[in-house]
């Protein structure tokens, strides 16, 4: 039997794709790297933190990200977005295995944020080999940041991107909702419609709703434009469902890339543009966590000690809140959940 665990519950190891790409990332991704080893002194305390390292800029990580608790593994890639690129890990007959879901940059030839993603397909299997996990691939575009679970059967996704047409365009709803149950283990898919406006993954649920526990599940919260009836919606029929459910506002107002920022960022023809104005999908649901912390993304706005306030009086003190100003992944399209992945604790049960 198959189970896809909960992120919140205790992991092996977390895994960090780092970024290069003078095209997406500010200063080719050393901006990005510095909060990532700041996020990396944090989550080494905890646990194993695997580094995949593109080669061009091994040498610098080695020296930089010289902790205890590393594992460096160095491989071709095309983007650092491990959430979306590696497996998703589940657990069957209490070992870890690696589910291996396709992959077309959020989009392929339709609204793909990148061209050439080959080596983002092929990586998977890399790991999984390089760790020694069990894979299994199965041909169906799908990203992990487009789900989320409970870990007792429930996922929760948006319709906006799983019925994307830039992504299983022959499959039906419903015929999705079979693929998800059969290889990840569940009994109930919940379909919000939308998440965050001008998301540009169509909408990935890592913005929009995530489960802080089986029972309750956080949103992204505004009362304002397109997004009041986003998150209206969302509400509304978690509710209904008999979910509690938590409002955390997005920021207010937009967050948006500025002229200094897009100067850092090279244009060229292989990868969506960073044009300065363009708003940034900015929301604090995009957090990662483990059973004894949290990192939560902080915007140098009000609403962070708001979203900080409200997860660390849900969680009364059980899991440590760091807060992370992560601007430097957020203007590259994601946040810290688009760049990191678990590896779930197995946990063997006495037959006593």
């Amino acid at each position: 039997m198959i189970n896809f665990p909960y992120e919140g519950q205790k992991h092996s190891a977390t895994i960090i794709m780092l970024p290069y790409r003078e095209d997406i990332w500010l200063n080719a991704g050393e901006d990005a790297r510095k909060t990532i080893l700041d996020m990396a002194k944090i989550i080494t305390q905890y646990e194993k933190l695997i580094l995949i390292v593109d080669p061009s800029i091994i040498d610098i990580v080695k020296k930089n990200f010289n902790l205890t608790n590393v594992s460096i593994i160095e491989a071709k890639y095309n983007d650092a977005w491990a959430r979306d690129i590696m497996p998703i890990f589940v657990i069957e007959n209490n070992k870890v295995k690696a589910i291996s879901f396709d992959f077309n940059a959020w989009g392929g030839k339709i609204d793909g944020l990148y061209e050439n993603y080959e080596d983002d397909r092929k990586i998977k299997t890399t790991i999984c080999q390089k760790l020694g996990i069990t894979e299994k691939k199965v041909p169906f575009i799908l990203e992990g940041g487009s789900i989320n679970t409970n870990g007792k059967g429930v996922l929760i996704t948006t319709e906006a991107c799983l019925l994307s047409k830039g992504r299983n365009p022959k499959y039906s709803k419903e015929e999705i909702e079979t693929i998800l149950k059969e290889n990840l283990g569940l009994n109930e898919v919940i379909w919000l419609e939308n998440g965050i406006v001008e998301d540009e993954t169509n909408e990935h649920v890592d913005n929009m709703a995530v489960f802080l526990d089986e029972n309750t599940i956080a949103i992204a919260s505004s009362d304002k434009g397109q997004q009041a009836k986003y998150s209206k919606s969302a509400y509304d029929k978690l509710v209904k469902l008999g979910y509690s459910v938590i409002k955390i506002p997005v920021p207010e107002p937009d967050l948006f890339l500025t002229e200094d920022e897009e100067k850092l960022i090279v244009v060229d023809n292989e990868a969506k543009q960073r044009l300065s104005n363009a708003k940034l999908a900015a929301s604090y649901i995009n957090f990662y966590q483990s059973d004894k912390y949290i990192l939560l993304p902080q915007f140098g706005v009000k609403e962070d000690n708001i979203a900080y306030n409200i997860l660390n009086n849900f969680y009364q003190g059980n899991k440590k809140i760091y807060r992370i100003n992560s601007r430097s992944i957020l203007v590259s399209g994601g946040n810290i959940h688009c760049i990191t992945m678990q590896i779930p604790e197995v946990k063997y049960e006495s037959k006593n």
